[in-house]
């Protein structure tokens, strides 16, 4: 692949493309076909396709293993499942999430009647500046929604003290970090709860 120099460069503008295919984001790894075709067999075996089935309760039980906590809930998917702890977590009024995030995280709020409150990021890991969620505090703050970008983990302890002084509910959206730990523990051990996704892309 030859490096780009200016826009005249670009495919779009005639010159040839990099790639001799398009590169999809969203392709994924597909590892062990035969591995896989297994289980799909083993569901239609099973005859149990929907509503809590076996598969879905083995992999509920080993990601709840795997990251060390009692309980993992496995939903259709990320943004479904942030509604659902929203819910659980008894969130209103306000919630602080960052103003760099997926637009799920705030819809997850929005729909519900709750108000996205949008913080600063720091810009050297785009995620949430703890400085800026104590800024956005108000009376009717409920919340903070702490978003693992990039599989680099939130300033935790810095907003779990924040929603401890001000008695506020503490959660992650960590669609991107599975897989991902903070000092020594798993992505998945901290605030109330935190939802991830097994999309694609993450």
């Amino acid at each position: 692949m030859k490096s780009m120099r200016s826009p005249a460069d670009l495919a779009i503008n005639g010159s040839p493309p990099a790639f001799s295919e398009p590169l999809h984001v969203g392709r994924p790894n597909i590892g062990d076909r035969e591995a896989f075709l297994a289980r799909v067999n083993r569901i239609l075996d099973n005859q149990w396709l929907t509503n809590n089935g076996p598969m879905v309760q083995e992999f509920e039980q080993r990601i709840a293993t795997h990251l060390g906590v009692k309980h993992c809930i496995a939903m259709c998917n990320g943004t479904i499942a942030l509604e659902i702890a929203i819910r659980a977590l008894g969130l209103e009024g306000e919630v602080i999430v960052p103003s760099w995030t997926f637009v799920a995280t705030a819809h997850a709020l929005y729909w519900q009647g709750i108000t996205p409150v949008f913080a600063d990021i720091d810009p050297a890991t785009h995620n949430l500046d703890p400085d800026a969620v104590r800024r956005m505090i108000t009376p009717r703050t409920t919340g903070i929604i702490g978003v693992h970008l990039w599989g680099r983990a939130a300033p935790i302890d810095e907003l779990q003290t924040i929603a401890d002084e001000h008695g506020l509910k503490l959660m992650f959206d960590a669609a991107h970090a599975f897989g991902s730990t903070y000092r020594g523990q798993s992505i998945g051990r901290f605030g109330a709860c935190e939802v991830f996704s097994f999309h694609a892309t993450k």
